[in-house]
């Protein structure tokens, strides 16, 4: 009676080990990611070569690919959701990561304005 319990005790802590080890790695990519989309910096040299890496190359492989739709409708379809990324998504990014760094909001704007004509030499 007593050999039983001590398999399910022993299966049952390795089950719990197992849950935190996979917990803990999981932390480790949300903060790896976290990491990777707001740079900790307070040069507006490292955060446009950060834009150049993460926001302008994203934004010409997408716009790449666009390029190669053959269907019109799907064409148009994907199109839009580039330029909706474009005039949505990288405001908003930019503005979170010039405030994650607590810098003025004069880095936001010339950031902004760096990504615009960078992402225009992809068109």
């Amino acid at each position: 009676m007593n050999n039983p319990l001590k398999i399910i005790v022993r299966v049952s802590a390795i089950v719990f080990a197992l849950l935190c080890f996979a917990g803990y790695m999981f932390s480790l990519h949300v903060h790896n990611e976290y990491v990777k989309e707001h740079p900790k910096t307070k040069s507006l040299e490292d955060l446009k070569v950060w834009a150049q890496r993460e926001i302008v190359q994203d934004y010409c492989k997408r716009y790449s690919y666009v390029k190669t739709i053959n269907n019109e409708t799907s064409h148009q379809r994907e199109l839009s959701r580039v330029d909706n990324s474009r005039y949505l998504y990288v405001p908003q990014l930019v503005r979170n990561v010039v405030e994650d760094n607590d810098l003025p909001d004069s880095y936001a704007d010339e950031l902004f304005h760096y990504v615009n004509k960078e992402i225009d030499k992809c068109q």
